[in-house]
């Protein structure tokens, strides 16, 4: 169960899956995956952007791999696990992706378990949502392996909190950054960018880009790029903007419940259904969806269907049972697409039936219809 307390992240013991929250930017949360008996490490990556943070480190980790792009708004962790399902890859080839990524995301998590100046928001859960677990490494040696790039983030926070920081440059300032670049030291890496990189920068600094973004435009670390920019930012030309910049209220629009035991799919479900004003209650525990239901009388349930403990089809039974549940529509949201599951959702009760990964226009047009079928506007 999630503490949401406000506690001193360090020296706190790590079992289950456990996110710290930064406070430089509220958008950004770092989470680790590790089994109960607090030694084995099974994953750590960011909260959001993860397409901007696989895209980044995939060609830096493995250059034979650069093709593979995860989408928008997908979990990098399920997606290696599809690939392993497709052949495109093997587990030995997945794990080693893993590892390099979960030394990457340990990083962060440990930079802010070391932050002394302000509380740190710290969640708990003891289930830990992957599905299979496919990497299990020794914590203690992951974190010595990671020593060195922690000493370097915790020196850039005080400027940049974490490659999810975004860059922006007022469009006015464009010109003063190619004259800083024409006039800095010669050894300086942002003097060495030859002018057609140069350029690509500064037309990803008028967009926005985060730290991972422009490492892959340089092919360099998140922490080579952030030094490179750094003085830009030092000089006031570039502002250090947060990652996601909280959008103003709308009016409420009906409440959707999303019961998924993928953080990602939760967040990206949430995003999406926010945007066309939607009121979204995320649950990622299955045994808490009935209690959290009954509390918040949602106008539409989304399901997920393989889910350990609960699978969909039996929370599905159990929402019909209910008294004052049995009426509210269900959507089925999974990545089992076959004939047979349709028509066993079908005989539940279920009205549409959705296929992961989550299309944005597809999800809201569904939404919106089941929720006018049933009188819902």
């Amino acid at each position: 169960m999630e503490s949401g307390q406000e506690v001193p992240a360090a020296n706190r013991p790590l079992t289950g899956h456990v996110t710290l929250h930064d406070p430089a930017d509220t958008s950004v949360r770092w989470d680790v995956y590790v089994g109960p008996a607090g030694t084995r490490l099974h994953y750590a990556g960011s909260g959001v952007g993860r397409a901007e943070r696989f895209n980044c480190l995939m060609p830096l980790f493995f250059p034979k791999l650069s093709d593979l792009v995860l989408p928008a708004g997908q979990d990098e962790y399920e997606f290696l696990y599809q690939q392993t399902q497709s052949g495109r890859l093997n587990l030995a080839d997945v794990r080693q992706i893993l590892l390099r990524l979960t030394q990457e995301g340990l990083t962060h998590f440990l930079v802010l378990s070391q932050h002394k100046s302000q509380q740190i928001k710290r969640e708990e859960r003891p289930r830990i949502p992957l599905n299979p677990i496919l990497l299990a490494v020794n914590l203690a040696d992951v974190a010595k392996s990671v020593q060195n790039e922690v000493k370097t983030w915790v020196g850039l926070r005080y400027r940049v909190p974490s490659p999810l920081a975004r860059f922006h440059l007022p469009a006015n300032r464009a010109t003063q950054v190619y004259d800083f670049w024409s006039n800095c030291h010669r050894e300086t890496y942002l003097a060495k960018l030859p002018p057609p990189q140069l350029q690509r920068c500064v037309e990803l600094f008028l967009q926005d880009a985060c730290g991972y973004e422009l490492a892959q435009e340089l092919k360099v670390s998140p922490a080579v790029a952030v030094q490179c920019f750094l003085p830009l930012v030092q000089a006031g030309m570039l502002i250090v903007r947060p990652f996601q910049v909280p959008e103003p209220p709308k009016k409420q629009g009906p409440k959707v419940a999303c019961v998924d035991d993928s953080p990602a799919i939760l967040t990206s479900v949430t995003q999406i259904l926010h945007s066309g004003g939607y009121q979204v209650i995320p649950i990622g525990e299955p045994n808490q969806v009935i209690g959290i239901l009954e509390q918040e009388k949602p106008a539409l349930v989304l399901l997920d269907v393989l889910m350990p403990e609960l699978n969909g089809y039996d929370l599905c039974k159990l929402i019909r049972q209910h008294p004052e549940l049995r009426q509210i529509p269900i959507v089925f949201l999974t990545g089992k697409d076959g004939l047979v599951d349709k028509m066993r959702a079908r005989l539940l009760g279920v009205k549409e039936y959705l296929t992961k990964p989550v299309d944005a226009e597809q999800l809201r047009r569904c939404v919106q219809q089941v929720l006018s079928q049933s009188g819902v506007s």
